[in-house]
């Protein structure tokens, strides 16, 4: 997806790898506090709930106006449970240091308006073919 957020240089393009994502991102690239978002953030190291270690990479490392750093990890609910991803996420959460986020966040198809992320994607396809010109 093309976008233009404050802290961009110019239009670039964000990749995202599910629905789950996009509707996550057209939900942030609308809204005014949101000045960076970047994709695949370097690998976090931890220790893993069965002891051995891992590395975790979060889907976006979103940073606000205001100079906050937020790693979320989005999964469906569904896999989250299966997975016991919750657990897992506290040991990497653990692990994370705040020269690298300030918090972590879980996002879930539970936690995504569907209504609003259809909104927000029609706001901004208004916007998109200026955008895409600018970034090719």
């Amino acid at each position: 997806m093309v976008a233009l957020l404050p802290g961009f240089e110019r239009p670039r393009i964000i990749h995202f790898e599910s629905a789950l994502e996009y509707a996550f991102l057209c939900l942030m690239l609308v809204r005014e506090d949101v000045h960076h978002i970047r994709e695949q953030p370097p690998a976090i190291s931890y220790v893993g709930t069965d002891g051995r270690p891992a590395r975790h990479v979060f889907d976006f490392l979103v940073t606000k106006a205001d100079g906050e750093r937020i790693a979320v990890a989005i999964k469906p609910m569904q896999r989250v449970l299966k997975l016991n991803f919750a657990s897992e996420l506290e040991a990497v959460a653990a692990a994370v240091s705040k020269s690298f986020a300030d918090r972590v966040l879980l996002i879930t198809d539970q936690h995504i308006d569907r209504a609003a992320a259809a909104e927000a994607a029609r706001a901004l396809a208004w916007s998109r073919p200026s955008l895409v010109e600018v970034a090719a």
